[in-house]
């Protein structure tokens, strides 16, 4: 009994999402509602500052609680199976519908922070696909706890504030964790000077914090990934003959 009910409520909110495509997906990918906002309470630094509770916006989703619902005689076996039928369709088109839209959107995104770069169109993928290389290092480097891996991917000031906050966690005896990173979306792409600019990026990460001896979770999660939006902004040095990040900065989601 409990089984045809699901199905029914999939059914339902499936087709429901089929037929408004637009309403349904002008609050998906965590940017707009049935989201609940908070803030991750691990210790991070990228952003350059760091405190008790992580400076970092994140989204954690809410569940969707659906009412009781009373007894019934139940479809027949070939009624549920066109239940079962019309909700793997109805998802289906959605997730279908989803993905192509994502594509579209992102492909508009880079079309569009390209414009705004300056040089050859070969030179501006280069620049593009940069970004996103530097954005992971550091990442990676920072989870590693060896920033100087990164390092060319650093200004001086960036890396200075990154080691010290590194140094700090050590001597506090924690360690923030920043694992499964995913970028979402890079856009805003604003021209500051001639050699240096700034871009959102926005990503997915577990975020969270544990103690050093004994590896105990303090705060955030090692499962459930969390929305981050930042400005990241890029000077090019003419030493590494390269685009180089030198100030990270939080963008707070509610």
């Amino acid at each position: 009994m409990k089984k045809i009910n699901y199905l029914a409520i999939i059914l339902l909110v499936g087709l429901c999402l089929f037929a408004l495509p637009t309403q349904g997906f002008a609050v998906a990918g965590g940017h707009g509602g049935g989201t609940s906002s908070g803030r991750s309470s691990g210790r991070s630094s990228f952003g350059g500052r760091s405190y008790g509770g992580s400076y970092f916006g994140s989204r954690s989703y809410g569940r969707d609680s659906y009412g009781y619902y009373g007894p019934s005689t139940g479809p027949s076996s070939y009624e549920q199976t066109g239940f079962l039928a019309l909700a793997v369709l109805s998802v289906g088109g959605v997730s279908a519908f989803s993905i192509v839209k994502n594509k579209r959107q992102k492909k508009r995104l880079k079309a569009e922070i390209l414009s705004r770069m300056s040089g050859t169109a070969k030179e501006k993928k280069a620049q593009f696909l940069e970004i996103q290389k530097i954005f992971m290092k550091i990442q990676s480097a920072w989870e590693e706890e060896t920033p100087e891996k990164a390092r060319s991917c650093y200004t001086d000031k960036l890396f200075a504030e990154h080691q010290k906050v590194l140094q700090k966690n050590k001597a506090d005896g924690v360690r923030n964790h920043t694992k499964k990173v995913t970028i979402q979306e890079v856009g805003n792409y604003r021209q500051i000077h001639e050699n240096s600019f700034a871009i959102r990026i926005d990503f997915r990460c577990c975020d969270y914090l544990v103690d050093r001896k004994d590896g105990r979770l303090i705060s955030g999660s090692t499962t459930q990934r969390q929305y981050f939006s930042q400005i990241w902004y890029f000077d090019f040095s003419e030493k590494e003959k390269r685009w180089q990040a030198d100030f990270i900065q939080p963008i707070m989601l509610d």
